[in-house]
This record gives structure tokens, C-alpha cells and sequence, in this order.
């Protein structure tokens, strides 16, 4: 159980026991922060330690990180993972085409080798956890850093390395060693993890059922799209993680996650395990504002328009709906997430709770007796002060002026025009080597018209909303703007990898200098380097800063918090139910395939619905997969505390079987990020039994079902 402070305290805070379902918690504290009890008590009907043992089989051995950001859940004996539609979704993309569109189209094996591998996707377990605060401090000591420096990955890693060096991990394929600041950088912990490189595409359901509503539905309630992806870890004959080879065999995997088809009711106990990415629960109410303004709406500004823009193209052309699917879900789902934030720490009255918050924090500070708690809230506001407006611009310009996708890597630009101003045959050779390749990256496939609408829409933003009109020199006279534009993507050199190849084959370094997309990034760096000073002090100093006042409110809550979301291995409990976002408005807690027939929308691409799936809802069709009055269970919603990272996670009831899969938060309650609310806090999880329903019934992979534990 959370430790209990002063009463007063508690008050003061409209803080109490009955709040327990806060938190990310990390297991490896679960002693210390007497998260046991706490479990118990929600509803945990196996014992705590499977839930997290690095010794003995636990639920640790079934998740992972999925790709980069994301969490996906074994859930066979054979490697087979869960994780949802939206992680998949830009590797899926990447393997497409208009002839085998998988992203739109779907894609279902029917037997293990069409088991399709997918490039670049690497599964991660945690192996262990180690604490290394210790360590940390006395290298930064000795280094003679600033707090700055000592929880950036540039100092840790190699830290990591050598510590790597002296495990007995260290002869293990596939071993990745991270030390990761917790409590804002007052400790630091290590882990030890296995990446694995071969995974394979076994299922991914069609858009129009994965994506039902797409952005229009994104953090939205009622929920009816089945978020879920199917994919396969696959390792070398020793269960070793191996580049992919047709030789390589599913990996054997001692622990799964068993899936209940009992399902769901009101109140059931949930938990969730994942990699929640970023929260930051412990900032001032400054700090709170400048995340709001200065960097959520500068942004929100030029992405609605921007969303606005590919969202019409996307719906009268197929063939630019696919190429900028991707694109469009992730900068949709950024927009919508900055949006929701705004507008919720406004409907909740975040800033006067920080207030507070911060009023109990003096009286505690005077009581400490530790003279650096006593005026740390104001150092922090005086910080926040002089880089607000810098900020904001920053954001601003790199969300508008800085966005056109015709672009080439500027660092190996930069080192191809250094290599000719210095005459050097071999490492012109080089670095024409470098930009070609990154050239192919970055820009080969630019639509260039499309390019410069977007570009046109977008720089009047910049003219309009900033404020301190340091603007880079092509922006300063309005009317030669669109000229700038037009002369840039009509005569650059970087217009086409043939212009491009054909100015390298006999390259004058002074025509170069010249082009117009040179000169435009180098007017670009010159405006962005004006911010740079400001920029970097904030940095620097908000990490001192803020680690002196998350350790003073660590200790005035007698650390009883959750550190932080940053991207590790964490458990969040929780119960099924609904919620009332206002007056008079009242959300179930569940949903069922008749609700998409009621959002179809024929004249709206965003809500047609797929007709297979159709067929089978006139039929009433749904096996064993259907609730007990013969409808079909889509998606419910639990108070988990979760966020970006945590997409993918298993849901599991009080004995650790998976009913679920989480795949997003409410709009109402987006301001959690920075502080969590019980009232609003939801989790959208797709149920399981449609998972399964879509696998089975509907996709045809029925051979994987085989190998799951699928309980009654």
C-alpha cells in the first residue's frame, strides 16, 4: 500500500487511499513502495511475485518493447506476439504496395510459412534491472558533469557499456544494456535486455476494421476498430536472437500469457504491463503553461492545417492514401493528443491544482529545514520566464517553415561541401556516397507539387503567431515568399536524384553554395542557431532545477509516487468501467460490433465498414467468441494509468490471463500526463474475444489458435 502522509497533507491535495489505481509502477520497487498490498486489495488473485521475478518464470518473460515505442505480449509457446494495429502500422505500411496492400487490404496467414518477415522490427526483453545510482554519482564526479550531461545518454551509455563488460550477460546474443534516470535524475537504474531481429507478420486485419473512425475516432469514446496486429519472433536453433534467415525456427518461449474467453464484467480487476513513453507528473505550474503554450500550440496551429490538407488529397486519391497513411496517423495523433492536453488541463483546472500543489510544497519546504527546497519554485518560474516566447517560435518554425519533406540530410550536405572547399578526392567520394544514400532516404520520394502547396499553406502560420519575429530572411518580405518557394523547388539541384547526380558528376562548390535549397537551409540555420543560446541554458538549468523539487516532493509524499513514464518496463492496476465526462453525459464501459453499423457513414471514407465483416454481423455469425445474448464483444474500458508507449499492452484480469489489448486514452482525460486523474482517467482496450473472432473466423489464421492457452 502508497504510504499515507499528513492528514492535512492529504487534504490540502484531495489526495487518498481510495486514489490507489495511480501509478506506472516499477516492479523492481514493488517492496519498497508496498505496491503488494496495494494489489491484494484491488483484486490481484495470483501471488505478487509472478508478476515480476527475474529468477523464476513471471509475467516479465511475456512482454516486450514492440519496435521502438510500442509493447507487444507472448502469448504462445512459439514466439507468437500481440501488440496492436497502430505499432505495426509504418512497418506494415513500408511492406506495401498497390498489388499487396497489407495495410489497407489486411494481410492473415494461414500457416507458418506465410509468415511474412518485416524489416527493421526488433522484439525487447527485460532480463534484469539493476540499481546503479551509486555508480552514476561517482562517474559524474569524476567526469565533473552537470546534472544535465549525467542523465543524457551520451554519458550513460557509455557507462552502460563497461558495466555490460563485467555481467554475466556479456556472451549473450542480442544483449542491450541502458541506464535510465528515474525521480528526475535522483536515481538511476540499469537494464540488461535481449533484442531479437527476425519477427514476422502473421496477421494484420484490414484498415477499415483495424482503423474504424481513424483520426476522427482517435482518442475518442465509444470505440469500435480492433486494434491488433499479430506478428512472430523468430530465433536461431539455440533460441538465440539472428538476422533473419529462412533457416531461423519460432522462438521457444517457457512463459505466455494464457487468454481468458470468459471476458468481462463491471468492476473486474485489470492490470497492465508495458512500456509507458513520457509523463511528467512532477513539473510546477510554469511548467505546466509552457508546455501548454509554448510548445503543445505552436504545433497544434500547423497541424490541423496540415491534417486538413493530406486528409483531402488522401480521400480522392488511393495511391496518395497509402503513401501518406503513415504520415498521416502519426502527425494526427500527435495533434489530436497536444489538442486534448490543452483542453483538458483547462476543463480539469490543472493550473490552480499545481497552485496548490505547489502552497503545500512552501509549508513543506520551511519545515524541511533544506535550505535548496525553500525557493526552488520560484528559480524554476524565473527560468520558465525567459525562455517562454523563444520556445514557443521554435517549435513554431520547426512545425511550419521547417516541415517540407523536399530535403536532403543537412549534416551530409554540410560534409559534402566541406569535403570539395578541401579538395580531397577520397573524401568527396565519400561523403557523395553519404548524401546519395541519404538523399534516397529523405527525399527521393517527394511529391515536389505537393511539397510546395503544403509549404504554401504552412509559412503563413509562421508570419502570423510569432513573437519575437526572428525570422529567417526569406520569410522577412511577405510578398517574395512564394517566389523563394517557387525558384527553390523549380531549380534546385536536390529536385530530382538525376539533377542531383548529374551536378556531383562535375561539382562546382561555388554553384553549389548558390543553389537555392542550400541557401534556403542555410538561412534556415542561421534563424534556428538565433534560439540556440536560450534553448541550451534552459536545458541545462532545468535539469538541475527540476531534480532538486521532484526529490522535495518525493519526499513530502515519503516517495509513495510512481517515478515518471520514461520509456522501462511497468505494471499499472486498475478496474473495468465507465465514466461521465459532464453534466448529464454518461459513457458505458463497453462496446459491440452493432455500434459500428451505427457510425457507418458510406460519404465518409473514415467510417465504411468492411462487408465481410458485414456478412457475418447479418448473419449473427460469431461463434464462440459472441457474449451470451449473441452480440459481439469489440471494445471496453478500464482506469489503468497509462500513456503513449503503453500502446500494444496486455490487459489481464486478477489471475493474469489477457482479455485485452490497450490501444488508447480518452481525449477528456489527456491532461494525465501531467497530473493523473481518477475521475477521468480511461483506458480503450480492444476485447479479446474479438481478437480472436477477426483471427479464427474471419482472417482465416486458425492454425495459430492451436498453440494458445485459451481458457473457457
Amino acid at each position: 500500500m502508497k504510504k499515507i502522509f499528513s492528514f492535512c497533507l492529504a487534504f490540502v491535495l484531495g489526495l487518498t487511499a481510495a486514489h490507489a489505481d495511480e501509478g506506472m509502477w516499477l516492479l523492481k520497487l514493488m517492496e519498497r513502495q508496498h505496491l503488494a498490498d496495494s494489489l491484494r486489495k484491488a483484486g490481484l488473485q495470483m501471488p505478487a511475485e509472478q508478476l515480476y521475478d527475474e529468477a523464476s518464470p513471471s509475467l516479465r518473460e511475456c512482454i516486450g518493447q514492440f519496435g521502438g515505442g510500442c509493447t507487444g505480449e507472448v502469448v504462445s509457446p512459439d514466439g507468437l506476439i500481440l501488440t496492436n494495429n497502430h505499432c505495426g502500422f509504418s512497418y506494415v505500411h513500408a511492406m506495401s504496395t498497390m498489388d499487396h496492400n497489407y495495410l489497407q487490404d489486411g494481410y492473415f496467414a494461414r500457416n507458418r510459412a506465410e509468415e511474412l518477415p518485416v524489416p527493421n522490427l526488433t522484439f525487447t526483453f527485460v532480463l534484469r534491472i539493476v540499481d546503479v545510482t551509486a555508480e552514476v554519482g561517482a562517474a559524474a564526479q569524476k567526469a565533473g558533469v552537470d546534472e544535465y550531461t549525467a542523465q543524457s545518454q551520451s554519458f550513460l551509455a557509455p557507462l552502460a557499456a563497461e558495466l555490460l563488460k563485467k555481467s554475466d550477460l556479456k556472451k549473450q546474443k542480442g544483449i542491450v544494456a541502458r541506464i535510465v534516470p528515474y525521480f528526475g535524475g535522483n536515481e538511476f537504474y540499469l537494464f540488461y535486455e535481449q533484442q531479437f531481429s527476425d519477427v514476422r507478420l502473421v496477421a494484420n486485419p484490414p484498415q477499415n476494421i483495424a482503423q474504424f473512425g481513424f483520426n476522427q475516432d482517435n482518442w475518442m469514446w465509444p470505440r469500435h476498430n480492433a486494434d491488433f496486429a499479430m506478428f512472430r519472433i523468430y530465433a536461431d536453433k539455440n533460441g538465440q536472437p539472428a538476422a533473419y534467415s529462412d533457416k531461423n525456427v519460432p522462438l521457444k518461449c517457457r512463459k505466455f500469457l494464457p487468454i481468458s474467453l470468459k471476458g468481462v464484467e463491471n468492476a473486474d480487476y485489470t492490470m497492465i504491463m508495458g512500456f509507458p513513453g513520457r509523463t511528467s507528473r512532477y513539473l510546477t505550474a510554469s511548467e505546466v503553461h509552457l508546455r501548454t503554450q509554448s510548445q503543445n500550440f505552436p504545433i497544434n496551429l500547423a497541424g490541423e492545417a496540415q491534417l486538413d490538407f493530406m486528409k483531402a488529397l488522401m480521400d480522392r486519391d488511393s495511391v496518395a492514401n497509402l503513401k501518406l497513411a503513415d504520415d498521416y496517423m502519426s502527425l494526427g495523433n500527435m495533434v489530436k493528443n497536444f489538442g486534448g492536453m490543452n483542453e483538458s488541463v483547462k476543463r480539469t483546472g490543472l493550473m490552480n491544482i499545481k497552485r496548490t500543489e505547489e502552497k503545500a510544497f512552501r509549508e513543506f519546504a520551511a519545515r524541511s529545514g533544506k535550505a535548496e527546497y525553500l525557493n526552488i519554485i520560484d528559480r524554476i518560474d524565473s527560468l520558465v520566464a525567459a525562455v517562454e516566447d523563444t520556445l514557443h517560435d521554435y517549435f513554431l518554425l520547426q512545425y511550419t517553415v521547417g516541415q517540407q519533406g523536399f530535403y536532403v540530410q543537412t549534416e551530409a550536405l554540410h560534409n559534402y561541401l566541406k569535403a570539395l572547399k578541401d579538395g580531397k578526392q577520397k573524401d568527396i567520394d565519400n561523403a557523395k556516397t553519404t548524401l546519395l544514400k541519404w538523399y534516397d532516404m529523405a527525399a527521393g520520394n517527394v511529391d515536389l507539387d505537393y511539397d510546395f502547396q503544403q509549404m504554401m499553406l504552412l509559412y503563413p502560420y509562421w508570419q502570423k503567431y510569432n513573437r519575437l519575429g526572428l525570422a529567417p530572411s526569406f520569410l522577412r518580405d511577405a510578398s517574395g515568399v512564394k517566389a523563394h518557394y517557387e525558384n527553390m523547388y523549380a531549380n534546385s539541384v536536390f529536385r530530382s536524384r538525376a539533377t542531383l547526380e548529374a551536378a556531383l558528376a562535375n561539382p562546382d562548390l561555388e554553384s553549389l553554395m548558390a543553389d537555392p535549397l542550400v541557401t534556403h537551409f542555410n538561412d534556415l540555420h542561421t534563424a534556428f542557431a538565433l534560439y540556440t543560446p536560450a534553448m541550451q541554458t534552459y536545458t541545462r538549468k532545468r535539469s538541475e532545477l527540476d531534480k532538486i523539487y521532484t526529490r522535495g516532493l518525493c519526499e513530502m509524499y515519503d516517495w509513495s509516487k510512481a517515478p515518471d513514464a520514461n520509456f522501462t518496463l511497468r505494471m499499472t492496476y486498475g478496474h473495468v468501467g465507465g465514466y461521465s465526462p459532464r453534466d448529464a453525459v454518461e459513457y458505458g464501459w463497453q462496446t459491440v460490433l452493432d455500434g459500428m453499423l451505427e457510425k457507418e457513414n458510406p460519404r465518409d471514407p473514415d467510417y465504411v465498414m468492411n462487408e465481410e465483416l458485414r456478412k457475418f454481423w447479418l448473419e449473427g455469425n460469431f461463434g464462440r467468441y459472441a457474449l451470451p445474448n449473441g452480440k459481439l464483444p469489440v471494445c471496453f474500458l478500464s482506469n489503468n494509468d497509462i500513456t503513449g508507449g503503453n500502446s500494444g499492452s496486455p490487459v489481464m484480469n486478477a489471475r493474469g490471463e489477457l482479455i485485452g489489448i490497450a490501444f488508447d486514452g480518452n481525449i477528456e482525460s489527456l491532461s494525465s500526463d501531467l497530473r493523473f486523474n481518477p475521475a477521468l482517467q480511461r483506458c480503450i482496450n480492444v476485447d479479446i474475444r474479438y481478437v480472436l473472432f477477426l483471427l479464427d473466423m474471419f482472417g482465416g489464421s486458425s492454425y495459430v489458435l492451436d498453440e494458445m492457452d485459451i481458457r473457457e
